[in-house]
């Protein structure tokens, strides 16, 4: 059943080799850190130097000149790099497998019986890798709105990490940003990761980065509007189901039967239409890897794919969302405000 997988998982015992570029910097220098616990000291070094005169087998640290061979020298962040992508690699590999194993089993089942088995791999969230260099540039800066702590994240962040609290409009505000910053450094993402690890990776890594958010910016209005549901006014008595707000057709009725306004009151309906597209486009990548079935046809109305076909997402699509999102969540942060709820 699993002859692919079982095949794959021998050829990693005996070991795989895994292509990894570090980055440098915009001097063609490349960060090296002390690896003596005592030092840990950090220092640049030119790449062609360190490729060309330190030897394999000791480096000196230029703090404390301690001696250890050129592989222990990598920064914490390259450390995590490093494992991240070996790891990441690992799992294309083993996932690979595993999908052609439930297509080899699906396919030899006899169809038309009283019983149907099938066998589904499910994805998971998809693992986008960024150098060191290229992560700084999706770094965003948080102050706590309660007990004033200062910390960053590659990326929104949603808790505190001091006192845990989670602002539901403020953190929606910082995931938008944080979506649209990302895309706004795409170019020198692309450039970034083209440099460390070839054209294919880079084209990679942008497609990952674009799915991620649009994916991104429906969770982030998702848990936006559970939080805000909870404190508007006439809504404690109101059961919400679990992941309501992923649905805007059930959603916006909920909302008008609780607060007076649902989601057509905000935004007209050229603008629901488009919504619904890319709530409908999540749904596909976060569920099916993106590829098309009917049942997406029926319920975005997209008819320019066929289905078997895979989403494409572009950066004018990602912002689009943003935009209708954050009108979205204004409006009903305004309207319940108006009926007295901060």
């Amino acid at each position: 059943m699993f002859d692919k997988l079982l095949r794959e998982l021998k050829k990693l015992e005996r070991g795989v080799l895994v292509p990894i570029q570090i980055s440098v910097d915009d001097n063609g220098q490349l960060d090296r850190q002390c690896p003596s616990r005592k030092c840990r000291a950090t220092f640049k070094i030119s790449l062609d130097d360190w490729r060309d005169k330190v030897r394999d087998d000791v480096v000196f640290c230029p703090f404390c000149r301690h001696e250890a061979p050129s592989t222990e020298w990598n920064t914490n962040s390259q450390e995590n790099y490093i494992k991240r992508a070996g790891m990441a690699h690992l799992k294309k590999i083993v996932k690979k497998a595993m999908v052609e194993d439930a297509r080899s089993f699906n396919s030899r089942q006899p169809r038309g019986g009283l019983i149907s088995i099938s066998m589904q791999v499910k994805p998971e969230s998809a693992v986008i890798l960024i150098p060191p260099k290229a992560a700084e540039e999706m770094r965003q800066e948080f102050i706590c709105e309660e007990c004033g702590c200062r910390y960053s994240s590659l990326g929104a962040s949603f808790f505190c990490p001091s006192c845990g609290s989670n602002n539901a409009r403020s953190t929606f505000a910082a995931a938008v940003e944080g979506v649209r910053t990302t895309i706004a450094h795409l170019p020198n993402i692309r450039r970034t990761v083209e440099e460390a690890a070839g054209k294919d990776a880079a084209a990679d890594t942008c497609r990952q980065l674009l799915e991620n958010g649009l994916v991104k910016l429906v969770a982030s209005f998702q848990r936006f509007a559970e939080a805000m549901f909870e404190v508007a006014p006439k809504t404690t008595s109101v059961k919400v189901r679990t992941n309501l707000f992923q649905n805007l057709a059930e959603s916006t009725v909920v909302w008008k039967a609780a607060i007076g306004i649902g989601y057509e009151d905000v935004l007209d309906p050229r603008e629901m239409e488009q919504l619904n597209l890319f709530f409908q486009q999540r749904h596909k990548l976060n569920h099916c890897e993106g590829v098309i079935d009917q049942a997406y046809i029926d319920k975005s109305g997209d008819r320019t794919y066929r289905i078997g076909q895979r989403l494409v997402i572009q950066e004018p699509a990602v912002m689009r969302l943003a935009e209708l999102v954050e009108r979205l969540a204004n409006g009903l942060t305004s309207h319940i405000a108006s009926l007295g709820q901060p």
